[in-house]
């Protein structure tokens, strides 16, 4: 089955209960579990330069949150900070990527995380995921709980 799991995580609510969703799977499986946080720096550049160092900052804090809880659980967790540049433009380029070079064979995140408004079925950064990941991939939608 699934040994090695990427989980890309955000702060919104669907996020979290990804995280749920992927710490379960990984001790019930005894898989690696990769915990991903994305800044979108190149979003950022042209508008907001100094941003991107404050959101590493909060992307650090969540990630040490939530490996900590899977440890709690004996899983083994490791975590990364990713970033887009124009070399990976998109969020979701950068999960892909993050995922290849790891080796996962499943990526797991929320259907709708922190995006604009027109994502109203399903947010951009998962559909892409969805689309252009080399491995399987767990949507998250809101009010999946574990069973």
């Amino acid at each position: 089955m699934y040994t090695r799991i990427l989980l890309a995580i955000d702060a919104s609510a669907t996020a979290q209960q990804a995280a749920e969703h992927a710490i379960a799977l990984a001790r019930g499986l005894r898989a690696s579990l990769r915990l991903v946080c994305v800044v979108d720096a190149a979003s950022l550049a042209g508008t907001l330069p100094g941003m991107a160092p404050m959101m590493s900052g909060d992307a650090r804090l969540l990630l040490d949150d939530w490996m900590n809880r899977a440890a709690q659980f004996g899983v083994d967790v490791s975590t990364a900070i990713l970033e887009t540049s124009p070399k990976v433009p998109r969020v979701a380029d950068a999960i892909c990527a993050e995922a290849a070079s790891w080796g996962a064979q499943l990526v797991v995140l929320g259907s709708r995380g922190r995006s604009g408004v027109g994502n109203l079925v399903l947010g951009s950064a998962a559909e892409a995921v969805a689309r252009a990941c080399g491995c399987a991939v767990l949507l998250v939608h809101p009010g999946d709980a574990l069973q």
